[in-house]
């Protein structure tokens, strides 16, 4: 029950004498009426009677003005016999102003609470009777409804910037970042603008350069997006997240008009550099502008007028945030701007810290690389000594073998001299005397395997080598368990190498290849061309090299072979990488392995030439 009604309940007389009242309602600061059992109004303040005629004399009759409210309202009371009470509504005076009125009005009731019925009853000199009528209040409650309008556009305010800074919390992602900015100055439930427009300064070349823009294309497109928005109804946060994705693949014209702005730093006359210069946030217009250039963007861009907002952070200048309203022409007003510059306030410090955020994974990258070369670099000095160890077991070996291998030789030699070619033993003799001589260089190759012989560098075919390779592995083939396949390249083009070594080389792989399959299987051996180098590819269907070995297999004295060394797939792979070359080595269990060999035709290696393999990092084996 409202105080009105209380104090109408708690006059003991329903006989109230105005004449003594009328000075005190007439100084109130609001509006007092009274109305007979038929619904006219007999009594209105000074106040409601200056408010009445405040209004506009043509909408004083009108459905909206004051007058037929308060009608209205009266014969609702009077109908349901009940208070009554009008939500504030907007009322325009005689100047256009609008005011918030809010109306409360009650039947007049006896004693008993029960409405006044229309029986006569006793009138005093003022005019009032205790006939059934209504008694009202109205109250001018504008500058409560604009404070009431302000605290919700600060909340609503707050809400937008708490909303996007949580988005913008959640990444590091710079083109993350720069779409959740645009999303929010554009989208209706952040602050509403038709279209934005993101440029960063680039540093490097002294330019502020269009990155990224948001926005319909024309009227027709907005009003499609604004309608799926609205029935979406979708938070803030909601369209951050449903929008950011399908960014990239719309606001093609926007981001079109937005990357051909590339603006001077030292163009101390465009709007854009003054803002940025003088950190302040700018709202320009097309017609206000006499500078070619800062037209030119307001033509680029079809726009009439540019809310201009610098990124700022720590007095440092990170480029500007541009927003308009091309498509429903609304004004834009100081207040849109001023939040648009808190907004980018937020904004500038995500970019900063994604930029930050990028230099620190770049130092963490550099660290990496610099702790994978430090890995590397250990496992060479390992390997070289390994190596080192290696080479004075060799020495041993070759200097012990040297001499009975010369004898043997010189004999061979000296027996070929006596013999007559046409003797049966001749070819016998001649094929001791070749196989000794190359004995002998194998083993002074073995000496110095990380030392090829640059001056027997001959151009070779590749598809020869394979061929005496496997000439040289007749007897240890047996034709019966393991069947060898040979694909050769016809036009396959001259290498530059050592035949010798190369021949050892691949004669070491194959070796592998078949005692691989002691059961039997194929040996397939293809060669082609794999961009500027020549490949070998030996293909064998044995036991397979488990996993957790493929990384020691070319490692000196590592072996799974009973009664091996560990040195052949060493020397091979050292021969191969001193000739420019590379060995890659895949393998599945018991399905076989797969050693490729591949020489450069020119004779030497490069890290682009290595690139143009395009072959994948988990393979490759670089030795």
């Amino acid at each position: 029950m409202s105080n009105f009604e209380k104090k109408n309940n708690e006059t003991s007389p329903v006989c109230f004498c105005i004449s003594d009242l009328e000075e005190v309602l007439d100084r109130l600061p609001m509006g007092i009426f009274k109305s007979d059992e038929k619904g006219n109004l007999i009594y209105m303040n000074e106040y409601l009677t200056k408010l009445i005629g405040e209004q506009q004399r043509e909408k004083s009759k009108e459905v909206n003005s004051l007058e037929h409210h308060i009608n209205y309202v009266v014969k609702e009371c009077l109908t349901g016999g009940k208070s009554s009470f009008a939500e504030a509504k907007p009322f325009e005076n005689s100047k256009g102003e609008q005011t918030f009125l809010a109306l409360e009005a009650i039947c007049l009731k006896d004693d008993s609470g029960k409405p006044i019925n229309g029986e006569l009853a006793d009138v005093c000199t003022s005019g009032w009777s205790r006939r059934r009528g209504v008694v009202g209040v109205v109250e001018d409650i504008s500058e409560k409804a604009r404070l009431e309008k302000n605290l919700k556009k600060k909340i609503s305010e707050l809400s937008i910037i708490c909303e996007v800074g949580n988005a913008l919390r959640s990444t590091l992602n710079l083109e993350e970042i720069l779409e959740i900015i645009l999303i929010g100055v554009t989208a209706g439930q952040g602050l509403g603008f038709n279209r934005a427009f993101l440029l960063l300064l680039n540093e490097e070349e002294n330019l502020l350069e269009g990155k990224i823009a948001i926005g319909p294309s024309n009227p027709a497109e907005a009003k499609r997006i604004w309608e799926d928005l609205s029935t979406k109804k979708q938070s803030l946060e909601e369209v951050l997240h449903s929008y950011k994705d399908a960014l990239r693949k719309k606001d093609i014209l926007v981001n079109d008009l937005v990357k051909k702005l590339r603006i001077a730093s030292s163009d101390q006359k465009n709007f854009l550099i003054q803002s940025m210069q003088q950190k302040k946030a700018l709202s320009v217009r097309k017609d206000e502008t006499d500078s070619e250039t800062n037209k030119s963007i307001f033509e680029v861009l079809g726009a009439d007028s540019l809310a201009v907002v610098p990124l700022v952070f720590k007095d440092k200048v990170n480029g500007v945030l541009l927003a308009d309203n091309s498509i429903n022409q609304k004004p834009i007003e100081e207040e849109d701007v001023k939040l648009m510059q808190i907004f980018a306030h937020h904004v500038s410090t995500a970019i900063e810290s994604s930029k930050l955020y990028q230099k620190l994974a770049e130092q963490v990258n550099k660290l990496e690389e610099a702790n994978q070369r430090i890995a590397e670099n250990t496992q060479r000095l390992l390997r070289a000594e390994k190596l080192s160890v290696l080479g004075e077991i060799t020495s041993q070996v070759a200097h012990e073998l040297r001499n009975p291998m010369t004898i043997i030789g010189g004999f061979a030699r000296s027996l070929l001299k006596k013999k007559d070619t046409q003797d049966s033993d001749y070819e016998y003799m001649k094929i001791i005397a070749q196989e000794t001589e190359r004995v002998e260089k194998v083993l002074d190759n073995v000496l110095n395997f990380t030392k090829p012989e640059k001056a027997n560098l001959e151009k070779v075919d590749l598809n020869q080598i394979v061929d005496q390779t496997l000439e040289m592995m007749e007897g240890e083939i047996n034709s019966d368990k393991i069947t060898v396949m040979k694909c050769s390249h016809p036009d396959l083009p001259l290498v530059m190498v050592n035949p010798d070594q190369i021949r050892h080389a691949l004669l070491n792989i194959f070796r592998n290849a078949i005692w691989a399959m002691p059961q039997g299987g194929i040996l397939s051996i293809t060669t082609k061309k794999k961009g500027s180098f020549a490949k070998v590819e030996i293909k064998d269907t044995g036991f397979g090299i488990p996993k957790e070995h493929m990384g020691s297999i070319f490692e000196a004295f590592f072996t799974t072979k009973p009664e091996s060394s560990g040195l052949g797939l060493t020397i091979s792979s050292e021969i191969i990488k001193n000739h420019g070359g590379l060995i890659l080595a895949e393998s599945e269990k018991g399905k076989g392995s797969t050693f490729s060999v591949l020489l450069p035709f020119e004779g030497s290696f490069t890290d682009d030439s290595i690139k143009s393999l395009n072959l994948g990092e988990e393979d490759e084996k670089r030795k």
